[in-house]
């Protein structure tokens, strides 16, 4: 999945102003109780979505919100928290969580991120170059924002109504020229779709787009992921969208990966992943888990 651009070099999407008919309502962000003053910009929409349903996954919008800070959805378990998961392909990644089921740290052959939620830092970069961020959290231990040592805001998050993240934006993190932007639909109490793009700031007005990307995700009758679709586009040397003779968006490539073998907590620990377009590649996936 290495279209993707790596929070924790898992899987990190986001949207770009171009894509239509998505639902873009936010409300204010919860109080803030961390020593750090990142800010959000968070608009109060009174068309509320339906309430997300904590039954169908016992699993709180807490931790839903950390796992979509750092990882891919398709991540989440369904019904018993994680104390810790393995995904082997074609890398190793190793991610452990806290007793409250929140990602405290992962590693990816060597690339490595920690959240302190004591000292509200985050360290991420290699073994032997780390960087440390100040985080912001609110009273929940949501992810706001997070600033670099020149107090410059490298991410910020926006929530719903109910709590739930919807936008998150890396902006030159981990020295990185590149904005990245991620949005997250839900319908009802699933995440539906993740809509993404990043570009490359070249002055104050002008911005040159690198990705834009759309991922749909599929759920079977007992409301496990069954398959995640993400879709690339093609793009022009100007960085725009490429419309062909049907007006329809041209596709770079498409990646469908497949999820099996569901565990006694109907977690998947099998998957297929198939690339076809202008790259093309199939990688299999075994996800080993251990539960709280």
């Amino acid at each position: 999945m290495k279209k993707y651009i790596p929070l924790l070099s898992i899987g990190l999407v986001s949207i770009t102003i171009l894509l239509t008919g998505c639902d873009n309502k936010k409300a204010n962000t919860p109080e803030d109780t961390s020593h750090n003053s990142t800010t959000t910009n968070n608009n109060t929409n009174q068309d509320s979505k339906p309430e997300a349903s904590q039954s169908s996954t016992n699993l709180s919008v807490g931790v839903i919100n950390s796992y979509l800070f750092h990882t891919e959805p398709e991540l989440l378990p369904i019904s018993k928290l994680i104390k810790q998961q393995q995904i082997q392909g074609s890398s190793k990644k190793v991610i452990n969580y806290n007793e409250q089921g929140y990602v405290v740290n992962y590693d990816l052959e060597g690339l490595y991120a920690e959240v302190n939620y004591d000292t509200a830092k985050y360290i991420y970069g290699m073994k032997d170059t780390r960087n440390d961020y100040d985080i912001t959290f609110d009273a929940t231990k949501n992810i706001l924002g997070m600033k670099n040592s020149n107090g410059d805001i490298v991410a910020s998050s926006e929530f719903d109504e109910q709590g739930r993240l919807v936008e998150m934006t890396l902006s030159h993190f981990a020295d990185n020229n590149v904005i990245f932007h991620n949005q997250i639909i839900y319908e009802q109490d699933h995440i539906d779709q993740i809509l993404s793009n990043a570009y490359v700031p070249v002055d104050e007005k002008t911005k040159f787009p690198i990705l834009v990307q759309e991922k749909d995700i599929v759920y079977n009758n007992n409301k496990q992921i069954e398959k995640t679709i993400t879709t690339t586009f093609k793009l022009t040397s100007n960085g725009e969208i490429i419309i062909n003779n049907k007006n329809e968006k041209e596709v770079e490539s498409t990646e469908t990966c497949t999820y099996s073998n569901y565990n006694e907590n109907k977690d998947w620990t099998k998957a297929v992943c198939a690339t076809t377009g202008d790259e093309s590649k199939t990688v299999n996936l075994t996800r080993t888990i251990q539960y709280e």
